[in-house]
């Protein structure tokens, strides 16, 4: 896995391997960087007292700390675990492995373009990197898009349209979804057709916003609807447009319209 050559900023979180604890400091290597040593004293290990330091944070065993201090010329940081929370932890281990799983796929990409893993870096994943930071961001904005960006950061289109098909089959980009309760109604003599184009307008106002929508029948005028869309932000707007698009339609044809959300 690709390691930055440069050194983390003040009060960055960073994932280390424990080296080894003495009774009163923790000397570690910081996995994301190349040739980077740190150590954390005592004071810094726990909000209360630590007795046998050895059992607390064993050899080969990763952390999550805080940047406090660097020294340049050594490559060497100071670093903080007791002023890591636990919901900062859970989340910049999960993007330690989610760079892990996109450097498998450029390995596999490699392998499979014929390249060794340093050209697949060096072609592609460098770019990458610079642009967006880090391997896995790129990869899943390629995965929801229906086309690669790839091109745009200079990487040739034979590779760079090898490594999103591959893209595509290795990431799910995450779904949002909400669910509830239409009531849908129409006095006209028409009134069961001007449901159904009520629910093919639904449809036709969801794919507008990247979005699927799945409306069942319950019992009159109930209906269970459920919108699926790529992220948080595409489904509420699917939601609102649906809400306004339908009121409109029903209240145009005799009819009453109302959504609620679960």
């Amino acid at each position: 896995m690709y390691t930055k050559k440069g050194l983390p900023e003040k009060d960055d979180l960073v994932v280390c391997t424990i080296r080894e604890a003495t009774p009163s400091s923790v000397f570690v290597k910081l996995d994301e960087f190349e040739n980077v040593q740190g150590m954390i004293h005592i004071s810094e290990i726990a909000r209360k007292q630590v007795r046998a330091m050895k059992v607390y944070l064993k050899p080969d065993t990763q952390a999550v700390c805080k940047v406090m201090t660097l020294d340049t010329a050594k490559r060497y940081v100071e670093l903080s675990l007791r002023r890591v929370g636990e919901g900062h932890r859970r989340t910049k281990l999960q993007q330690w492995r989610n760079e892990k799983i996109a450097n498998d796929i450029l390995e596999v990409f490699a392998k499979q373009s014929g390249i060794t893993v340093k050209q697949a870096y060096d072609k592609v994943g460098y770019p990458i990197i610079e642009k967006y930071g880090g391997l896995y961001p790129a990869f899943m904005e390629i995965s929801v898009k229906d086309k690669g960006s790839l091109e745009t950061l200079g990487i040739d289109k034979k590779l760079s349209d090898q490594l999103t098909v591959l893209i595509k089959k290795r990431i799910v980009p995450p779904k949002a979804e909400i669910a509830g309760t239409l009531q849908m109604s129409s006095a006209a003599e028409n009134g069961l057709e001007i449901v159904k184009k009520a629910v093919a307008l639904a449809d036709t106002v969801a794919k507008k916003h990247n979005a699927k929508i799945e409306i069942k029948y319950l019992s009159a005028p109930n209906y269970r609807f459920t919108i699926e869309a790529p992220n948080g932000k595409s489904a509420e707007e699917a939601f609102k447009n649906l809400q306004l698009e339908l009121g409109k339609y029903m209240s145009s044809n005799f009819g009453s319209f109302q959504a609620s959300v679960e």
